[in-house]
């Protein structure tokens, strides 16, 4: 996520070290599934790309929520719009460079922090028996949250994911509302010199010629 602030894919940076072993983990658990056994691993492929992030890096699916419910400028209004589909499926390029979060100071904390939140508790909800454990069967990263915790985990995975999700909203409200402010500034502002441009034809006169 560090890595994504500054443009750089970070999934793609740090996975030729992680995705071998997340994968390894995966495949044990796939294994004792078919054996009949206690699945042995929390951490997996599948806890990684279905309970860290939902709709991309820095699980900014939750970003969008806010977006759309708590901001009132047209410029954040409209890339909502715009970017939640695609943040449905997992995707939020439109995000990170559109809002952006790209060299954003201000998005750099929530957007490391609630991924990382997810994580922990995701893995004690998992440890505490609360939850199963991902058994190494492969759902793609593309599936809609709630669906994708539901095939990996069953309901539980499912309610977890809902909670996180909301979580995320909460967290990333201030932050998203105090650039909702700022743009809302700048439109009044691009508003307020657009009036001072136009020519009123009725103050016009001859006489001033």
């Amino acid at each position: 996520h560090f890595f994504w602030f500054f443009g750089v894919n970070g999934g793609s940076v740090v996975g030729a070290v992680f995705n071998p072993i997340l994968q390894t983990l995966s495949a044990e658990n796939l294994a004792a599934l078919q054996a009949g056994q206690a699945i042995p691993n929390i951490i997996s492929q599948q806890f990684q790309d279905l309970f860290a992030t939902f709709g991309g890096a820095g699980s900014t699916l939750s970003l969008l929520i806010a977006m759309l419910l708590f901001c009132r400028s047209k410029r954040v209004k409209e890339l909502g719009k715009l970017a939640l589909v695609p943040g449905i499926f997992g995707i939020n390029e439109p995000i990170i460079f559109g809002l952006p979060i790209l060299l954003n100071p201000l998005m750099l904390v929530p957007f490391m922090f609630v991924p990382t939140i997810n994580i922990v508790i995701s893995y004690f909800c998992m440890s505490l028996g609360l939850v199963p454990l991902c058994t190494g069967v492969a759902i793609p990263w593309t599936m809609p949250v709630i669906i994708s915790g539901f095939l990996a985990t069953g309901w539980q995975g499912a309610v977890l994911q809902a909670l996180l999700l909301v979580l995320g909203v909460f967290i990333y409200m201030p932050f998203i509302k105090m650039m909702d402010k700022q743009y809302l500034a700048d439109e009044a502002k691009a508003a307020d010199s657009k009036d001072d441009d136009d020519i009123d034809f009725d103050d016009l006169s001859f006489d001033d010629l």
